[in-house]
């Protein structure tokens, strides 16, 4: 099996190569720093399996993929990063990759994914690592929203007014549109509606 390795750290590369290098299925490691470089080698179609960071200089991971994609390159991609944002997750799983694996992975971790793909399977977290994507709770602390927008988020699903909102955590109307405006802002949304569905889409219901 040959495999191409994508991170910007080399040190990362290093480690990762050494690791993989003791299994008797994997034949050859090529690593590269960069997206661009990525790409001119995965379409030579020369790997068996791509091993993927998302923050790549030049091009990075989503937009790698999405070349890959509109090149209609077959190479499996395993998406392997720091990032534990089921937005990450999402886009990297709508992009084609076929797997998403945390950086902290053990090294049979790692293997069996690979194995996964390599016959076919995709390996995200529904199906594969229970704990890659965070609760509710975890995923509002990493995009600094509050335990209280939290609070309000969720009434805004239910259909709550402001006015009804500020009655129900006894809290005054200019502190429930406040809590409203970082809302939208953190989930990248402009209504209340979309703020619904956004917030359905990752869980936080």
């Amino acid at each position: 099996m040959k495999l191409l390795l994508v991170d910007d750290h080399q040190l990362f590369l290093d480690g990762l190569t050494a690791l993989l290098s003791k299994a008797d299925s994997i034949d050859i490691i090529e690593t590269v720093n960069n997206g661009q470089e990525a790409f001119d080698k995965l379409m030579s179609g020369q790997y068996d399996v791509a091993l993927i960071d998302l923050r790549l200089p030049i091009m990075d991971g989503f937009e790698l993929l999405q070349s890959l994609s509109d090149s209609s390159c077959l190479v499996p991609i395993i998406i392997v990063s720091a990032s534990s944002d089921p937005i990450d997750i999402d886009t990297a799983f709508n992009l084609g990759a076929m797997s998403f694996i945390p950086k902290s992975s053990s090294g049979e971790t790692i293997l069996n994914t690979i194995e996964k793909v390599m016959s076919g399977q995709k390996v995200f977290p529904d199906n594969a690592a229970s704990d890659l994507k965070p609760g509710a709770e975890e995923w509002a602390r990493q995009h600094n929203i509050t335990k209280r927008q939290l609070e309000v988020l969720r009434l805004m699903r239910q259909g709550f007014s402001n006015q009804a909102i500020a009655e129900q955590l006894s809290v005054s109307m200019p502190t429930v549109k406040s809590h409203v405006s970082a809302i939208f802002q953190a989930l990248g949304t402009q209504s209340r509606s979309e703020s619904s569905k956004k917030a359905h889409q990752l869980g936080l219901d």
